[in-house]
């Protein structure tokens, strides 16, 4: 049996190791305390970074936005070297319209000689002004403009408005000289919505904007300190020495994090400079609150570390080792594609408006697989995810210091360059899509692997965001090719992009004005050469009489949802001519007019044809609705179920373009139309090396059309050789340029149905 002084030596022991772990425990508490606070405070520092870049970049795109808007409206209005010569009424009505597509609050124009006029919304126009009347940082950006740069003015309060504003102004050139200056002023309220954001820190922060010398400018949120303090280093909120390494900075135009106390507690901030005029982001975060929960956590694992001493050093070790795991694990969720391992578009940003900042000298491409879902398709989706890996391995291989990629959203990897020469540029992607190329798909050996870049170079203050927009314009024009391509983004495609935003921006306003006119082809019968009907083809002829073609806009309206309104409208344009038509006494011919895949499913749309039709007076077996064969694929019966109901009602279908892409004839023998239209490409193959073999598959055409009762027309017919080809496989009808191109209603009128007078009162 043990001894009481033994037992009492033992028990001192064990006290001993008791107490040896418990102060070990408690040194690798406090170790572990100050680990997890710098790690708190690194994430911080990290968030509110990250925070403060996007505010800056939402604050540079609305700028970036403004000042586009208005070199845009500079090239479209027509402007003078002197005042005098300057249509104010028609200014002035330019400038309302084009305020209903921006936030401006006044625009105006002023010549290099100091003379202006502005127009205020909704106020009267402002003439014989003079440059040297306006505010000093407005006058500022003016003479800026005239000397050929735009800009952005410093803060100013108006006192006409009686709001703090500031102002924009862009150079006016006639031919390649500088005539003046067209200038915007816009509230701070523009900027009071982007930095007045509730997410802010996750809700536990504010951001304002400030002057270089530490004034607000903007506030937002619910102010931390007394309202009345107009300048951040008012009062003793913050120390001298932070005072001094802040206005350091500021004057390097450089980011900095400091610190102040108030009522006892300590926030800290960050200082983002935007950019531009000496503005600031000042970020305050207000966080203590939400950190509470792991200095209670620390607290209460000293706590249990008295009680269980052993247990608790495996659930802190525990603890510490899941917050590691976890942290990067978000760090890879969020700057990391799953698949790959390659950057992420978030991440790929991030570091291009970096780079954008140290030096802004780069390019950046975005390349695409050449259909990458056929691939996924046909041989597999581990083999199409190892081909990305692939991709990514290659990017890695061949991207120098400095340089970055990221694979976006399926088949599509941005790559960010140092280099701005084009020649070099295409030297080293040519390389890596052929690297790329060399892929083998499994036991395909022969399936050859092709790629689209499109490329942009950074010649100017472009952002990060305008940089990929340009970049896939160019990736538009390099999928024309049947290789692996490489194109650079130029002035062509910056036209090409110019003329979107004008048809986006314009559409609505183009239907209302009736600026979408309908021409007719005529459509001629075989076999009498008689005309037989009429196709309604759609031209866009703007308010200046400029023509945009249908292949500018079309494929636009087919992506937005636009080509819905415009097929209704064309239908109603058939309608009236028809019935113009019986009106004049002339006998009508039938008219098709296009109808798109998004307005043949919408759930009205018979009811809004038929309401059409009853409007006019219009019977329905005058009007073809053609269709094409991309509407079959995947609904076959509910497509057949629309047209059996539109069939009830009198119209007519025909198919249009069949044999332009994927046609079968088993789409053939199950749809329910009454017409098909060949595309032209089967009389253009006729002639070509090809061109017994295709006479031969235009026949079975024919020939399976007539035995399933439906009537034939070939597009594309231009020689009389073309005519006589269809006459004898045995077309219907014909339609091409050899019988007419598309022609106005009134040259239509003025060739085919004058003949056809008084045929409709005769009946």
């Amino acid at each position: 049996m043990m001894s009481e002084k033994q037992l009492i030596r033992k028990l001192r022991k064990i006290t001993a190791v008791m107490i040896g772990i418990g102060v070990i425990l408690l040194v690798g508490s406090g170790l572990l305390n100050a680990s997890l606070g710098r790690v708190q405070k690194r994430t911080m520092t990290s968030q509110m970074m990250s925070e403060a870049e996007e505010y800056q970049a939402g604050v540079l795109r609305k700028v970036n936005s403004d000042l586009q808007t208005l070199q845009t409206l500079a090239s479209f209005f027509k402007f003078s070297n002197t005042i005098d010569k300057i249509d104010a009424e028609a200014f002035a009505k330019g400038l309302y319209e084009s305020n209903n597509h921006n936030s401006f609050i006044r625009m105006g124009y002023f010549t290099r000689n100091g003379e202006g006029i502005r127009v205020t919304a909704n106020q009267n126009i402002e003439r014989d002004l003079r440059v040297e009347n306006l505010e000093t940082y407005f006058q500022e950006v003016i003479e800026q403009a005239w000397q050929g740069e735009s800009g952005v003015s410093k803060m100013y309060y108006d006192d006409s408005m009686k709001k703090q504003v500031f102002g924009y102004a862009v150079p006016v050139y006639d031919g390649d000289e500088i005539v003046g200056a067209l200038c915007a002023t816009d509230g701070v309220s523009a900027f009071q919505e982007i930095l007045d954001d509730k997410t802010t820190m996750n809700g536990h922060g504010h951001i304002h904007m400030i002057g270089k010398e530490g004034k607000f400018l903007i506030r937002t949120g619910e102010n931390l300190v007394d309202k009345k303090v107009s300048n951040i280093f008012e009062g003793d909120y913050i120390t001298e020495k932070e005072q001094k390494k802040i206005k350091t900075a500021m004057d390097a135009d450089k980011g900095v994090f400091s610190e102040f106390v108030y009522d006892g507690t300590t926030y800290k901030i960050y200082l983002e400079p935007v950019g531009m005029n000496g503005w600031y982001l000042f970020c305050v975060d207000t966080m203590h609150g939400l950190n509470a929960p792991v200095y209670q956590m620390l607290q209460v694992t000293r706590v249990v570390f008295i009680t269980l001493l052993v247990m608790n050093s495996f659930l802190i070790f525990y603890v510490y080792t899941m917050l590691r795991k976890n942290n990067k694990h978000l760090i890879r969720l969020a700057y990391y594609d799953p698949l790959t391992g390659a950057y992420n578009a978030a991440r790929f940003i991030q570091e291009m408006t970096t780079v954008t900042q140290e030096s802004g000298e780069y390019s950046v491409g975005v390349l695409n697989i050449h259909q990458f879902k056929f691939i996924n398709e046909i041989f597999g989706r581990a083999q199409a995810d190892m081909l990305l890996c692939y991709i990514r391995q290659v990017l890695e291989r061949n991207i120098r210091p400095g340089e970055y990629f990221c694979r976006d959203t399926g088949d599509f990897f941005w790559i960010m360059l140092l280099d701005q020469d084009e020649e070099v540029i295409k030297k080293r992607i040519y390389m890596m899509m052929k690297e790329i190329s060399a892929f083998s798909l499994g036991q395909h050996h022969n399936y050859q692997i092709r790629l689209y870049c499109g490329v942009a170079v950074r010649r100017d203050d472009s952002s990060a965001e305008m940089m990929m927009t340009h970049a896939m314009f160019a990736l538009q024009t390099a999928k024309g090719s049947d290789r692996n391509n490489v194109w650079v983004y130029d002035v062509e495609l910056h036209e090409q992009e110019i003329l979107q935003n004008y048809i986006e921006s314009h559409m609505y306003q183009a239907l209302r004005d009736k600026e979408f006119r309908m021409f007719l082809q005529p459509k001629f019968d075989v076999r009498t050469g008689r005309i037989g009907g009429a196709e309604a083809l759609v031209r866009w002829f703007t308010e200046e009489g400029k023509m945009i073609y249908p292949n500018q806009f079309i494929p636009l309206f087919e992506s937005n949802g636009f080509c819905a309104r415009l097929d209704m409208y064309m239908v109603e344009q058939v309608c009236r001519q028809i019935r113009k038509w019986t009106d004049d006494g002339i006998e009508p011919i039938p008219i098709s007019v296009n109808q798109s895949k998004l307005l043949f499913y919408e759930e009205d749309y018979i009811e809004n044809l038929c309401g059409i039709l009853e409007k006019y007076h219009i019977k329905s077996e005058l009007i073809t609705l053609e269709i094409l064969e991309g509407l079959a694929v995947g609904n076959m019966e509910e497509l057949n179920r629309k047209i059996d109901l539109l069939k009830e009602k009198g119209f007519r279908i025909s198919m249009d373009d069949f044999g332009s892409g994927y046609s079968s004839f088993n789409i053939l023998g199950r749809i329910h139309i009454d017409e098909l239209k060949m595309d032209r490409v089967f009389l253009s193959a006729i002639t070509g090396e090809e061109g017994k073999r295709q006479e031969i598959i235009m026949a079975q055409v024919v020939d399976l059309a007539k035995r399933l009762q439906i009537s034939t027309v070939a597009e594309g017919v231009e020689t009389e050789q073309n005519e006589a080809l269809i006459r004898r496989l045995g077309c219907d009808y014909g339609q091409g340029f050899y019988y007419s191109r598309p022609v106005s209603t009134v040259e239509f009128d003025e060739k085919y149905m004058k003949i056809k007078r008084g045929s409709a009162a005769n009946e």
